[in-house]
């Protein structure tokens, strides 16, 4: 077993660590976040949703720290600090496993084309 099958596995791993944390997050915490907002009188968290950006703005809004340049307060898609109002901990919990399972899945995917053999 060499390094590129180490970090092949390594990646179908992380891809299906968003998969199912995409599911999660986006079937449980965005719903409640979207109804505690619209309880509060606020508009909903994120109204663009193109191909599933909505997952991970929110996603990313709620779990990264806010000053960054994955999260920041001027994002046109969401107002970050009006969300963050309206997320439980389980939440942000939920929203960082997504957040690092992508960024992990993505991280792997440019260091193994380093490593891809040659035949």
């Amino acid at each position: 077993m060499n390094v590129f099958d180490v970090l092949l596995i390594l990646w179908v791993v992380s891809f299906f660590a968003i998969a199912i944390s995409w599911f999660v997050f986006s079937r449980f915490s965005i719903p409640a976040i979207d109804k505690r907002m619209i309880e509060a009188g606020a508009p909903k968290s994120c109204p663009v949703d193109i191909m599933g950006l909505r997952v991970f703005t929110i996603a990313n809004a709620i779990s990264l720290p806010v000053g960054n340049p994955l999260n920041h307060r001027h994002d046109p898609f969401i107002d970050v600090d009006m969300v963050r109002k309206y997320v439980t901990p389980t939440d942000k919990r939920l929203g960082l496993i997504l957040s690092l399972s992508i960024y992990t899945f993505l991280t792997l995917t440019i260091v193994s084309s380093f490593y891809i053999p040659d035949k």
